[in-house]
């Protein structure tokens, strides 16, 4: 016989609301109110029951969650028709004198949430048919809601972690779609940081150096940063109202590109006090009124230091308000408007310029990024050879200054900003250590060794991506600028990409669902050419928001839900991978569309290719052997191909232009 206090994950399934809509905190309370309840729920059809919540939990998330309890009954339970009311009182409030309560004799069901012991009283008992003091929040706990919201099964030790913060910063942390692995490594780099008390928004010294003139790279957003410079000069001379300057710059890329460096950078040279703050140590406090509180303090410290530069780290925490739904849709409207009131204040924010910065600018909320508001946006990526050079001799400075540096730079490929700086420094340690001046040996030793790649796997990556080459020759879709192979890959690489075909999007083009669709069958044609030469593809296809198969889905899906462009006129605005992946559970009759669509195009790659089988393992062994192919060189040997199968004689020559 199952024990009356376990909690059955299985009672979560039924009624209107999914458990894995529920926010993690929701899920929590109902984890705990159910081992109290379950018998006066399931059982008795008028009660009183009277619960005092943890220490550090909000009484409201718990009244969310008494709600959901009562309107998710068991399917053998009590039927949803019985009138209920919830009570939550604070430690303001007393049993006996509080309005509230003088209605539980005519509720036939009534729960009384209590913030403090202090108010369980000898009135409280009296009335109650049932009295609890929920314990804090378990491990056991922990593992059953991440069970539910989809984190899958976490271990003892990892839930043991989670056990010990705060609900406030583990419902920051643990969103839906995030790896439950990536929230760990989040909380262990919030604890390190909140070790010793941190202030909201820290206002930095203001050094001369390094300014946007020192610093290599940065690419377009260097160039608006000088530019905001100028600006900013103008407007100390009185030659330039603050109406007429950039209010705000969204900055984004993988970690370790320097978004931060490039806020340091740009407040030096600007002249500007630089303020840093996170939605991260916003919400570090607690609850959504400690939110705002502290969002708003930054905002004033930044308006007190002007002119000033408020960065704002992990800009991301504002996303979406449409792709939140039940009790989170509530939080994430009220902390969006709450921003959106300190850059649209009525009393203005003259003097303060707002730097965000994320890792993921596509979960950020659009009304954001609006004119007036963040209206910029400029993406740090991983820096190409030349920006590698320039990051090499910048952090090098006096070391290595006559020494050629190409086998360092070719080695890095795929390392940010960060990783050349911490290779320099390990380098001029070694010296140093040495007694002597750096040499080449000290840098190389410094660099991981790249790792050769089997020559099989060299021509497997270079099927694939002819193959998305190919396709998109054939219906002239998005134009192909070249495609790259590469032989070895580095340890150290943040992105341990093994090949590309890269295209051009033009910014302005009519879309229609034949544009998507040709789009789709691309995507897929990697795939596709795998299959052909081998009889099946490997993983690299799918996994990742980034591969070809999960964004061949979300376009897939979109064109039904979004853009009007398959069975239904309804539209849905909604375009972030989660949102498209719950709409998708919701509605099953779209899952069967989408797979649909997506076999559909992956036929028609597949039909194209098939008539150019040797011309793509042609095209493959002079890639293997040249590492790029531009979009002329691969167009001239399709028209090479097509005349040469007329004549009946299938040869290829690859220009060795």
């Amino acid at each position: 016989m199952r024990n009356q206090t376990d909690v059955d994950v299985h009672d979560f399934t039924h009624g209107r609301r999914r458990t894995r809509d529920l926010s993690l905190s929701t899920q929590l309370a109902v984890i705990s109110l159910l081992r109290v309840l379950r018998p006066l729920v399931h059982r008795s059809r008028r009660f009183v029951a009277t619960i005092v919540v943890p220490e550090d939990a909000n009484v409201h998330d718990y009244a969310v969650a008494a709600h959901w309890i009562m309107e998710n009954p068991r399917a053998d339970g009590i039927p949803m028709k019985v009138h209920y009311d919830i009570l939550a009182l604070t430690d303001r409030e007393d049993f006996r004198t509080s309005v509230k309560l003088s209605r539980t004799s005519e509720i036939r069901r009534a729960i009384v949430l209590m913030e403090s012991k202090a108010t369980l009283n000898a009135d409280a008992r009296l009335a109650s048919d049932l009295v609890a003091i929920l314990p804090p929040t378990s491990g056991e706990d922990i593992k059953i809601a991440a069970l539910r919201m989809g984190f899958g099964r976490i271990s003892d030790e990892d839930a043991e972690f989670l056990s010990g913060h705060s609900l406030a910063s583990l419902t920051m942390a643990m969103r839906a779609g995030r790896p439950i692995g990536n929230a760990i490594a989040r909380l262990k780099a919030h604890l390190t940081d909140t070790k010793e008390e941190q202030p909201l928004a820290v206002v930095l010294p203001f050094p001369d150096k390094p300014t946007l003139h020192d610093l290599p790279a940065y690419g377009d957003a260097k160039t608006w940063g000088l530019e905001l410079a100028a600006d900013i000069a103008d407007w100390k001379a009185g030659k330039l109202s603050w109406a007429d300057i950039d209010h705000g710059i969204l900055l984004s890329g993988p970690p370790g590109t320097g978004k931060t460096s490039f806020a340091t950078a740009l407040a030096n040279t600007c002249g500007m006090t630089l303020v840093a703050a996170s939605a991260a140590r916003w919400q570090a406090k607690g609850h959504l009124g400690d939110f705002l509180k502290a969002m708003r303090s930054a905002f004033d410290k930044a308006k007190a230091s002007s002119p000033s530069i408020l960065f704002i780290d992990e800009f991301d925490s504002f996303s979406a308000r449409e792709e939140y739904s039940g009790d989170s849709a509530s939080y994430s409207r009220q902390v969006v408007n709450g921003l959106l009131e300190c850059l649209d204040g009525i009393d203005g924010r003259d003097g303060v310029v707002v730097v965000g910065a994320t890792n993921f600018p596509d979960l950020v909320d659009p009304a954001l990024l609006r004119p007036g508001r963040l209206d910029r946006q400029c993406v740090i990526p991983l820096p190409d050879a030349a920006g590698r050079r320039d990051i090499f001799r910048y952090h090098l400075g006096k070391d290595l200054r006559s020494r050629n540096i190409d086998i360092a730079v070719k080695n890095s490929r795929g390392w940010t900003g960060a990783d050349i700086q911490r290779a320099t420094r390990d380098a001029k340690r070694a010296a140093r250590r040495a007694g002597r001046e750096m040499e080449m040996d000290d840098l190389l030793s410094a660099m991981p060794e790249r790792v050769k790649l089997p020559p099989e796997v060299i021509e497997s990556v270079a099927i694939h991506e002819l193959g998305h080459a190919l396709v998109s020759l054939h219906y002239e879709s998005d134009p192909l600028m070249y495609v790259t192979i590469e032989d070895t890959v580095s340890p150290n690489a943040k992105l341990a990409t093994l090949g590309g075909a890269h295209f051009k999007e033009p910014p302005i083009r009519r879309k229609t669902s034949t544009y998507f669709e040709n789009r789709i069958a691309m995507l897929l044609a990697g795939m596709a050419a795998e299959r052909l030469v081998y009889g099946d593809h490997s993983i690299g296809s799918a996994g990742d928001q980034k591969a070809d198969l999960n964004i061949a889905t979300d376009l897939a899906t979109m064109m039904e839900v979004t853009w009007g462009l398959g069975r239904w006129m309804v539209s849905e605005s909604i375009s972030t991978p989660e949102a498209l992946a719950a709409v998708r559970g919701r509605r099953p009759e779209l899952g069967d569309i989408v797979e649909s669509t997506l076999r559909k195009q992956f036929e028609r790659a597949t039909a194209i290719l098939e008539t150019r089988r040797d011309l793509l393992r042609a095209l493959a062994k002079s890639l293997v052997e040249k590492k790029t192919l531009s979009a002329e060189e691969i167009a001239a040997a399709v028209e090479n191909h097509e005349r040469e199968i007329g004549r009946g004689e299938p040869t290829l020559i690859v220009s060795s232009s």
